[in-house]
């Protein structure tokens, strides 16, 4: 039901802070004030630095303004949730109760053609009504928005495209603002053009706790400044607080345990209003990324900018310069270019962003065990040549060793079951380790609802689910709705999932995880709790042998290992210099007309050979 899907959109979105309160008995509460002053130390920060004077309305909610900005929200939203179900059950009603309906306005339909018309209307109505909602209050329920513009496989479309625009491109703040919390936060009072050549007043993206401007330092490097809203976080703090203490009250009517949901998101994202923290994560993002479930160095999976040394404080944040586009606006950028869906190279540049995410997220929850917590489109970017950028490191987890090693068993099963069919001895195997993850199920659940529920994670999701479930998430027979309890792990580990998934559903791929995570499974699971090496982000950076750095040793021996090293970077180097020439050649020499024939059958060459690739 709509209900339903609107519930499911509030859990999977993403707090942007915690409330003040603690949270339950053996769960991870607020970080302490000692442990924040230990990672403004370790920061880099001499002596101690007084907090300054905040800038706006920074005072905590009182409760009667907490109520009601409770009040406004669900005032405004149970209307729309209790239209969709009176047209749900208007055939099933007495006589004398449609015609009260039809008197409060909601049109009741007579024949399926009017069902049709009726629920367009209620599309467009509920819509408008919730994004004005939204862009009222904003605060945590511009997360709820977010998710659900992402979720096309679970909204109409009046949905997802209104509320697209909740991705970045929230009201910013006014430069005056943004210059005065730079310069306070960075320059202790000293002007903006002391550390900046330019700076962008007009900012990239606006989101619901910082802006993003474009910036040049003055020894010319391009960078990206985050600068945090000065008055977001009582509203974030008092949205949470809110939809905790709701979930709470209505546990037993909800389909899943809300609550630890939402404990588990304000625990993961305390720190997303610390952009100190944030620079910190980024670099273990990178590292996670660069390096094999094995925990050996490689090609990072995905871009990650870094945070600029020594420019970063609680509430302002300069990184390295993402030149891309964000993913939820490329449909625009294509159809500039001409570029139409479904074509060959439409479907080409999707099938590379599933595979970098993919590869992404199975080297941070596999190996690392480190993951970005929040993987909404707006916080991938698209460069060049398909290229994906990971932005936006405020939210992650650190998942256990013991956990990462059950996960990674998991993914092995549903591969199995996938390649099998199934069996009753993999059925027994989901049980036990679902039990060993921490889900519980209804006493009522069939016995393969625990292989149900592995499938949808990281299953095919047009395959067949066994017992009689379905693998639509709101679906009364989803594996979800048996679910009695969960760790709170699986919260941001299904958002990585939902991620790829509807990346794939829009383009109409068939993705399996657990087919394309399972080197990285056998890989974790040879390593063991001891693990293969130290920490990713802990370990020292070999830089790459150059011709260069080879010819400028003056002592020593040369190993051979550094000399083919050296050689493959020479022969790389050349590589792309010599495609760069003949493509700069091809152009002055072959016809535009035949370039231009040569450029489609390459591409539907490429596409095939992706196809065949990702099925086999």
């Amino acid at each position: 039901s709509f209900a339903s899907a609107m519930i499911l959109a509030l859990a999977l979105s993403q707090p942007s802070s915690s409330a003040l309160s603690s949270p339950p008995s053996g769960r991870i509460g607020p970080h302490s004030a000692r442990r924040a002053s230990a990672q403004c130390m370790a920061a880099g920060s001499v002596g101690v630095q007084p907090e300054p004077l905040p800038l706006g309305d920074e005072a905590p909610l009182t409760p009667a303004a907490r109520v009601k900005r409770a009040l406004t929200f669900w005032g405004r939203v149970v209307p729309i949730l209790g239209a969709y179900k009176v047209v749900e059950v208007a055939a099933d009603l007495p006589a004398p109760l449609r015609f009260a309906v039809g008197l409060s306005g909601v049109r009741i339909p007579e024949t399926e053609t009017e069902s049709g018309e009726v629920y367009e209307e209620l599309h467009e109505w509920g819509s408008q009504r919730l994004e004005s909602t939204i862009q009222e209050l904003k605060g945590f329920y511009v997360k709820t928005g977010q998710v659900i513009s992402t979720r096309v496989d679970l909204f109409p479309e009046q949905y997802t495209s209104r509320l697209a625009s909740l991705q970045d491109s929230l009201d910013p703040m006014p430069a005056a603002v943004v210059r005065e919390v730079i310069e306070r936060e960075l320059l202790q009072g000293e002007p903006i053009s002391s550390l900046f050549a330019s700076f962008d007043d007009e900012p990239l993206g606006a989101a619901s706790i910082a802006q993003v401007h474009g910036a040049t330092l003055l020894d010319g490097r391009r960078v990206a400044v985050k600068v945090q809203r000065p008055n977001c976080e009582p509203k974030l703090k008092g949205d949470i607080s809110n939809l905790k203490r709701f979930a709470k009250a209505l546990g037993k009517a909800l389909p899943v345990d809300y609550y630890t949901v939402f404990c588990e998101l304000e625990r993961a994202l305390y720190g997303e209003l610390d952009f100190l923290q944030e620079a910190q994560s980024a670099l273990k993002v990178h590292a996670s990324v660069s390096h094999t479930a094995g925990g050996k160095p490689a090609e990072p999976a995905v871009a990650v900018p870094l945070p600029v040394p020594g420019l970063a404080s609680r509430r302002v944040l300069v990184m390295d310069f993402i030149p891309g586009t964000p993913l939820n606006k490329m449909a625009a950028v294509l159809e500039e270019r001409g570029i139409k869906p479904g074509s060959p190279e439409s479907e080409l540049a999707g099938r590379r962003i599933l595979a970098q995410l993919t590869e992404a997220f199975g080297r941070m929850m596999l190996g690392a065990g480190f993951i970005h917590g929040d993987p909404h489109p707006g916080n991938i970017f698209l460069m060049e040549g398909a290229r994906v950028a990971l932005i936006d490191c405020g939210q992650v987890k650190q998942i256990s060793t013991d956990f990462r090693l059950k996960l990674a068993q998991a993914v092995l099963s549903v591969d199995e079951w996938q390649q099998t069919g199934g069996s009753p001895e993999l059925v027994q195997r989901a049980k036990e380790s679902m039990a060993e993850f921490g889900v519980t199920f209804v006493d009522d659940a069939p016995d393969e609802a625990a292989a149900a529920l592995a499938l949808l994670l990281f299953g095919d999701p047009d395959a067949p689910m066994p017992g009689g479930f379905s693998n639509a998430e709101l679906s009364p027979d989803s594996p979800i709705k048996a679910i009695a309890s969960f760790p709170q792990e699986l919260v941001l580990l299904g958002r990585a999932t939902i991620l790829i998934k509807g990346i794939a559903k829009r383009l109409g791929v068939r993705w399996s995880l657990a087919a394309k995570w399972k080197p990285a499974a056998e890989a974790a699971l040879e390593c063991g709790v001891d693990g293969c090496t130290m920490p990713v982000w802990s370990s020292p950076v070999q830089p790459a042998v150059t011709p260069a750095a080879s010819a400028a040793r003056a002592a020593g021996r040369t190993r051979f290992a550094e000399v083919a090293s050296s050689l493959s970077a020479a022969g790389k180097l050349l590589g792309s210099w010599a495609i760069g020439r003949s493509g700069a050649a091809a152009r002055y020499v072959v016809p535009e007309p035949i370039r231009a024939r040569a450029k489609k059958v390459a591409l539907r060459v490429a596409t095939r050979v992706a196809r065949a690739r990702d099925t086999a």
